[in-house]
């Protein structure tokens, strides 16, 4: 348990300079802004990882654990238990899908041996045999919570010696014969999703036995009551040897800044467990692809991740992550080895956002004298002040889930003080905040939104009527706080100053002090989620309201997993946030120059 604590508390979010660099460099490019899509935001990620403006991620290492599982006496797989040996030695002759997709994308395997039920003495396997398999999860816990944390630990070993050796780039790869069965066991608990959402065909079984393996992971469920808060718990109960130690890989390569290039389902569910342990885990983090495994799109959403490619892959093996490892190479020889406009002595764009070498010969002889840059950087933050206001505009996300944590009450102070400097009209301040801890009140609360929920459902046609249900839009019982933002539209008087002809700016001002709130909390990495769905007076009189007292907006705050790299919405194919050159007009409504 040591090596773990360790590992986590050397964990830590994206060099955000190194980010900066990049961004600048890829913009100065031969080509227009942004038009590499996710290969830009590929390099930029990678360089906030390694904390390199200039990375590197060759060498490339495929580490693939292999393991057994004793629910496989259930008959959940379509193959017998021995493949997994036998397909050990494939993979050590160099015969395997991986092997051949990984000399196509120069790449090493490296296999370990964590859990299978057998001795194999082979050149080249590394044995780290934790015990010979799990137990079967339908007769109680598939190993020991010490076993777990060991596996988890031999993980983080293995990631540090493949880094020590050089290895730059980490994919994941699995081998374990009924081992999407205890992977679809372990995100329906994480998740808290119904087990026929995630559960899957696996190796190719039919239907008949996709729904005898369901009703197997139910039972196993509902037999050892994993814990969903407790990671370590679920992986013990209803986990798996290599899941375990696939995610003490992604431990260790994070505490290393060495990115993880995820598989499939396995891998991926390897991944969230990691994640659990420590949200920080989830920057260093690549999809490399989403398979044809249900479980799958929900721990790639879970994660927040984007996958590289969609080939309707599901062999495992690693293969996912050698057929996209080039795509990750090419995002970062794009940064590496192209021409900037100057270099290659291409002119800019017109409007001199990009300079090209005519350009920045022109601009060189008119450089502004020393008094004027003076004024211009007066009042400016420096970049890593800079980088922090706007990493929080840009990560803050509208939070649903939490963590049954606690808020330390001198953060949730701090928090209710950047909102009270928000700034108001006339500066009439005209909030409240109303702090509900009260798990009463909080289920009062809870019963009135989902009623709103309910009606609001009905509004919704086609496409958003089938997707509406699925979206969680409230978390109140789960957060331990939520706050209630009130306007007071009487104070400081009738008459006050710049609300004369627009009364409602009282209420604006409430609204900026939600947004203060929000960004100050995700500064405090503190998720947030706002609930509009209620009637005022069911509010008021939950919370003992005055009725000339408008509830302006309820926030619920607390820990989370997660924040995902994209808004919710955006992820689950409801809305996609509007281009800003489409919503920027110049001098009158409509006209915007063209570029």
């Amino acid at each position: 348990m040591k090596k773990l604590k360790e590992t986590i508390s050397l964990i830590d979010g994206l060099n955000t300079k190194a980010q900066e660099q990049m961004e600048q460099h890829l913009n100065s490019l031969t080509k227009p802004f942004g038009s590499l899509g996710l290969l830009e935001s590929l390099a930029i990620k990678i360089a906030g990882i390694t904390g390199n403006a200039q990375p590197n991620i060759d060498p490339a290492m495929v580490v693939l654990m292999a393991s057994d599982h004793g629910v496989t006496a259930e008959g959940v797989s379509a193959y017998p238990s021995e493949v997994t040996q036998q397909m050990v030695r494939n993979f050590i002759t160099g015969g395997a899908a991986i092997n051949v997709l990984s000399r196509a994308s120069n790449a090493s395997v490296q296999v370990v041996d964590i859990g299978i039920n057998g001795e194999l003495q082979l050149p080249g396997l590394i044995n780290r045999k934790i015990r010979f398999g799990t137990n079967n999860m339908v007769q109680g816990p598939a190993m020991e919570r010490t076993e777990a944390v060991s596996a988890i630990e031999v993980g983080i070993e293995v990631a540090q010696s493949a880094i020590q050796k050089g290895a730059r780039l980490l994919a994941l790869g699995e081998m374990g014969i009924g081992n999407t069965t205890a992977s679809s066991a372990m995100v329906a608990v994480l998740g808290q999703l119904s087990v026929d959402q995630v559960v899957g065909f696996g190796t190719g079984i039919n239907t008949d036995e996709k729904v005898k393996k369901a009703n197997v992971i139910k039972r196993s469920i509902e037999i050892n009551q994993p814990n969903p808060a407790d990671p370590i718990d679920v992986l013990a109960k209803v986990g798996g040897l290599e899941i375990a130690g696939l995610a003490g890989i992604v431990l260790g390569a994070a505490a290393a800044r060495v990115p993880v290039l995820i598989d499939g389902f396995i891998t991926a569910v390897a991944a969230l467990t990691a994640v659990r342990m420590t949200p920080a885990c989830v920057h260093y983090l690549i999809a490399s692809h989403q398979s044809v495994e249900p479980g799958h799109i929900f721990v790639n959403k879970l994660l927040g991740l984007q996958p590289l490619v969609n080939l309707n892959l599901r062999l495992g093996e690693g293969s996912g992550t050698a057929i996209a490892l080039p795509i990750v190479r090419s995002a970062i020889k794009i940064a590496n080895e192209m021409s900037t406009f100057e270099q290659a002595g291409v002119s800019g764009s017109t409007d001199g956002s990009v300079k090209g070498t005519a350009e920045v010969a022109k601009t060189s002889e008119i450089l502004p004298t020393e008094p004027t840059l003076q004024i211009a950087t007066l009042h400016e933050f420096d970049v890593q002040q800079k980088q922090g206001v706007y990493n929080a505009i840009y990560s803050r996300r509208d939070i649903r889930s939490f963590i049954k944590q606690p808020i330390e009450e001198e953060k949730l102070y701090r928090i209710l003080k950047a909102a009270h400097h928000a700034p108001s009209v006339g500066f009439m301040q005209p909030w409240n905040f109303i702090a509900v801890r009260s798990d009463e009140i909080k289920q009062q609360l809870h019963d009135v939104v989902s009623k709103e929920i309910q009606v609001a459902g009905k509004y919704f046609e086609d496409d958003r009527s089938l997707l509406y249900p699925k979206l969680k839009l409230e978390g109140i019982l789960e957060a331990p706080v939520t706050i209630c933002f009130t306007c007071d539209p009487t104070r400081n008087g009738d008459h006050v100053l710049g609300r004369n002809t627009i009364p409602e700016t009282d209420a604006y001002s409430v609204v900026c002090a939600m947004q203060n709130l929000w960004l100050a909390a995700r500064a405090e990495g503190l998720g947030v989620g706002w609930v509009s769905f209620y009637k005022k007076q069911d509010i008021r009189k939950i919370l003992n309201i005055p009725p000339h007292i408008e509830p302006i907006g309820l926030m619920s705050v607390g820990y989370t997993h997660q924040f995902q790299e994209q808004p919710v919405l955006e992820t689950v194919g409801w809305g996609k946030r509007i281009p800003i050159d489409n919503l920027i007009y110049t001098d009158n409504w409509g006209s915007n120059k063209t570029k």
